[in-house]
């Protein structure tokens, strides 16, 4: 079997199928069983490899043959393997299971258009730009206690607020520590106020560039495109990273 991971066109065969009926046999797949090997397995794979107790280098979004021995089975993580997955856990940390849980909505939109009727505002309780809305869901989901539905959050400059004094589960690091599953907290066109914001789902390299699972967005608007996207983003639009710890 070749090497599985996210290639443009994504990949789409038996083999992937396959993989993703393995990964949901462990409970680590939520998503959709249909042989393409888009983000939500990739998610799922670099989890399994975390819980595997690969060393924290290798731990990324490709499959190979020795990924499919072990969840087949057929292979046995070594000693140190197994200490390493026995300190961890199944899933890495709530941005991780947020992420889990937002990547299969991806291309979900408002019904009707322009209107934010959308699963997440309709949870959530409120009619309005439903961006953070989108990641509370996600958070709640995951089982985060810093989001509380209909409480906290749905405007963005409030969890900002929050997390500049390290209050109800979240803080800002600086943007050299920002990791996947962190907040990107968006002032489009220089704003000095946040008015959007997603969940990283690749760290910024070095030029600033990053990926980023967002809700209310789209190619025409970045803030209120009605859609669940993934996004390439710059850090230079972003006003805050934030980490969410519980």
């Amino acid at each position: 079997m070749i090497t599985l991971q996210l290639t443009t066109p994504n990949m789409k065969n038996a083999d992937v199928k396959s993989l993703q009926l393995l990964l949901k046999d462990q409970g680590l797949f939520n998503g959709k069983v249909d042989g393409i090997y888009g983000p939500v397995t990739a998610a799922s794979v670099k989890q399994s490899k975390w819980w595997f107790g690969y060393p924290k280098k290798n731990v990324d979004t490709k499959a190979g043959n020795l990924l499919i021995k072990y969840l087949t089975g057929q292979a046995k993580p070594n000693l140190l393997m197994r200490q390493r997955s026995k300190s961890r856990g199944k899933i890495q940390g709530v941005g991780d299971r947020a992420l889990l849980i937002g990547l299969p909505f991806v291309g979900l939109t408002e019904d009707p258009p322009n209107s934010n009727k959308v699963l997440f505002s309709d949870w959530y309780g409120m009619r309005g730009p439903w961006c953070l809305m989108f990641v509370t869901y996600c958070f709640v989901k995951a089982g985060s206690k810093a989001f509380i539905k209909g409480q906290r959050w749905a405007y963005v400059p409030y969890l900002l607020a929050d997390a500049k004094a390290r209050r109800n589960g979240v803080t800002v690091v600086p943007p050299l520590d920002a990791d996947e599953g962190d907040l990107a907290l968006f002032g489009f066109k220089m704003a000095k106020v946040p008015g959007h914001i997603g969940i990283l789902l690749s760290r910024p390299d070095t030029k600033g560039s990053f990926k980023s699972l967002e809700g209310n967005t789209s190619p025409t608007s970045n803030a209120n495109g009605g859609a669940v996207m993934i996004r390439d983003r710059q850090a230079l639009d972003v006003i805050a990273f934030v980490r969410v710890f519980n």
